[in-house]
């Protein structure tokens, strides 16, 4: 895959995922605080994964200026609604900018999750 990016999201959409990531990842800290403050058994520590995940792909979608969801429909939404991508070439690049995007944010999720699950207290 080349370097450079057909986004499917406009700026407002990237907006949008970027809160959610934020939002999940705050989640994720205040669930692994509390956990920890509550001196609950390391291996609940493991249930920061999923908001981790979402966080990441939030956050990776924004980076990448792709939404998984709509590539997988064969959409793009540039801040005006959703549109078909009818263009064959530039519909594999966007998917295949989503499969990088779904595999940064497993890698960010269990990278947190181990953190999250390794630290002392």
């Amino acid at each position: 895959m080349t370097d450079i990016c057909i986004p499917n999201i406009g700026p407002r959409e990237r907006r949008r995922r970027l809160i959610v990531g934020v939002v999940m990842f705050a989640i994720v800290a205040v669930v692994a605080v509390s956990l920890m403050l509550a001196e609950a058994p390391r291996a609940w520590r493991l249930f920061v994964i999923f908001p981790a995940w979402v966080g990441a792909i939030g956050v990776m979608q924004v980076k990448e200026q792709t939404c998984v969801a709509l590539a997988a429909r064969g959409l793009r939404n540039m801040d005006s609604g959703d549109e078909r991508i009818v263009d064959a070439i530039e519909l594999d690049h966007v998917r295949a900018q989503a499969r990088n995007v779904h595999l940064q944010s497993a890698v960010v999720a269990i990278v947190v999750t181990a953190v999250v699950v390794l630290m002392p207290v």
